[in-house]
């Protein structure tokens, strides 16, 4: 009976030892599932927007850490920035740019004039 008790003393260590090894070589999926939790995925192409604007997603890289945008005649060279919402967010800080994506529809942001360039935008 004493070696069973003893043995079972070492389960909860050996199973916390498990859980801790399967999440090490993980980190770089979790910074990405933090990113893009409801995973996402951003179409390269022309998104057709509300009042017949057009958002042109000319690249995304393959970790989807940034994308190259076209919009109004500009191009924006956007970042990857983490949003509380679960929103995939994009970010050009020099121009205030911002390019959200959820589920149904993305939609481009200009944060310095706070007011939206195109909205409702789908592939």
């Amino acid at each position: 009976m004493r070696s069973i008790i003893h043995s079972l003393t070492f389960v909860p260590i050996v199973a916390g030892l498990a859980l801790v090894g399967a999440h090490l070589p993980a980190a770089a999926s979790e910074q990405a599932a933090s990113f893009n939790p409801h995973g996402f995925k951003v179409s390269t192409g022309v998104y057709r927007c509300d009042l017949n604007r057009r958002v042109n997603v000319r690249q995304v890289s393959p970790d989807m850490q940034s994308a190259v945008l076209q919009f109004d005649k500009k191009e924006y060279k956007m970042r990857a920035v983490g949003a509380r919402s679960g929103a995939l967010r994009y970010e050009d800080p020099s121009s205030g740019v911002v390019w959200l994506v959820i589920a149904t529809k993305s939609m481009l942001l200009d944060t310095k004039h706070g007011r939206q360039l195109a909205n409702e935008c789908k592939t």
